[in-house]
């Protein structure tokens, strides 16, 4: 197996770039600054054939809106002897989850202010013309004529793999589960089919040295045409992965989404905050943490 020295430059060498500077490392790809307003993103598994194309018309559709903040460009993409890469516009700011641990307690509460200020300006792009469901997902899309419908299809499709694991640790799960089913059928069928980001927390936002959004990424196979309280339901839960986040930080995140949404907004988010914890249940192996996340909830039900 190639080492990432060795991946690196094998790329480098075939977009003929001398350089390159790590920027940072995810779960799923290494980013490089190359210069030129420039990053190099290597992704660490092999992507289906069609999903980076997928993804760049994507992210050239993105710039047909105004946002008040920056969204990824993808210029090109490619893969050689099966590292795949591609090379986006490198957007201005610092990662949020490692700015916030940082700022003093009135800069915390506008950073979350700020945060949250992101969601409107993405759930404004209506795509009417669309089914509900996964635009970006090449493995395994999966869309519907209605939105519960959808979310039934997903849950069920994430259990045909994480159902012995979460058997084995969740002794009720045929309840949780029919449970979950049975709540569906109070959400709206048809609602404004809206962008939504499907993975809206602090590790993929960009802020400034004062915790203010500058930039939006990662819209992935996560990303979803439906209900964007689904991304409520991520800016508030998703927080729980973080130690540093105190009590006061959640109460204001809470209060702020009360003020925005109004307190009637918590039923549809806690139900996708049991949606997330099924979907991400197949995650024991690759993804430990985020697997006893979702557990954590699955268990209070």
């Amino acid at each position: 197996m190639k080492t990432e020295r060795e991946k690196l430059a094998e790329v480098l060498r075939l977009l003929k770039i001398d350089d390159a500077s790590l920027l940072g490392r995810g779960m799923t790809s290494s980013i490089y600054d190359i210069g030129g307003g420039r990053v190099l993103k290597i992704h660490n598994d092999r992507q289906e054939q069609g999903y980076l194309p997928q993804l760049q018309r994507f992210t050239e559709q993105l710039q047909r809106h105004s946002f008040p903040f920056a969204v990824p460009l993808i210029y090109e993409h490619g893969f050689v002897r099966d590292v795949h890469f591609h090379v986006e516009r490198r957007l201005p700011g610092l990662d949020f989850a490692e700015v916030f641990p940082r700022l003093t307690a009135p800069e915390r509460r506008s950073a979350i202010e700020s945060f949250l200020d992101g969601l409107p300006p993405l759930h404004a792009v209506r795509l009417p013309h669309l089914p509900f469901g996964e635009p970006l997902n090449e493995v395994e899309e999966i869309t519907s004529d209605t939105w519960p419908a959808y979310l039934r299809a997903r849950v069920e499709a994430t259990l045909k793999h994480s159902y012995a694991d979460l058997q084995g640790d969740l002794a009720e799960v045929d309840r949780i589960v029919e449970g979950f089913y049975r709540e569906l059928g109070e959400l709206p069928l048809r609602p404004q089919k809206c962008l939504v980001h499907g993975d809206y927390f602090p590790g993929n936002v960009l802020c400034d040295e004062r915790g203010i959004l500058t930039a939006v990424v990662d819209f992935s196979p996560l990303t979803l045409i439906g209900d964007p309280h689904m991304d409520l339901a991520g800016a508030y839960y998703f927080w729980r992965i973080y130690d540093f986040v105190t009590k006061a930080d959640y109460e204001h995140l809470r209060g702020q989404i009360d003020a925005r949404y109004g307190p009637r907004c918590w039923k549809r988010i806690d139900l996708y905050y049991t949606f997330y914890s099924l979907r991400f249940s197949d995650c024991k192996v690759h993804d430990n943490h985020t697997y006893h996340w979702g557990l954590r909830r699955l268990r209070e039900l």
